[in-house]
Formats: C-alpha cells, structure tokens, sequence
C-alpha cells in the first residue's frame, strides 16, 4: 500500500486520553480513509471483498467506539474498551496492508 493505514496519524490515536483534538482529528482522518479503501475494493471486486480484506464492518465500529472514547466524556466506552478496540483496528488493518501488498496491489492504494 502506497498509503498505509497503520502511520504516525494512527499512533496519535491511542493519546485519546489525554490529547483528545489530536486523537479525535486522527480518528476521523483513519476512518475517511478506511471509507476510500473500501470504496476503491467495492467497486474493483464487490462487497464481500471488502469484508474480507478490511474487516471493513467490525474495524470501522472499532474506530467509531474510539471516536466515542475521545469525544464524549460521559461515553459508555471505557479506557479498557478504548485500548481493544484500538488494539483491534491495528491488527486488523495490518493484515490488510499485508493482503493489499500480496494480492491487491494493482489497486495502487
């Protein structure tokens, strides 16, 4: 992937807690840009392409909860619910860079 999802931008993510304009402004720049993937894979390959290289549904709730975290003081998503679901986001959009680099790379994203 040209424009990899896993950056600098995405580690300011995790400071949610403390720097919430940061982390807030990251989140919404990774979730616009999981948003463009998905519409580059739908529209080479179909839906459920996008399901299985990006999780898209699960990893797109994931950074929504974050951006829940961060925005919201009085979120039900607790500190604990905030790291798993960032943890999760990462881990997922990892294996999706590694699949973009190994099958998908004529996409050129």
């Amino acid at each position: 992937m040209k424009k990899v999802f896993i950056d600098h931008l995405f580690s300011k993510i995790v400071e949610g807690r403390y720097e919430k304009a940061l982390s807030a402004a990251a989140t919404k720049a990774k979730l616009e840009q999981l948003e463009d993937v998905r519409n580059a894979i739908q529209s080479a390959y179909g839906e459920e392409a996008v399901q299985n290289v990006l999780w898209y549904r699960e990893v797109k709730r994931s950074l929504e909860q974050c951006l829940e975290f961060i925005e919201n003081p009085h979120s039900q998503v607790t500190d604990a619910d905030f790291i798993i679901y960032l943890g999760y986001a990462q881990t997922q959009l990892k294996e999706a860079e590694r699949i973009f680099d190994s099958e998908l790379s004529e996409l050129e994203l």
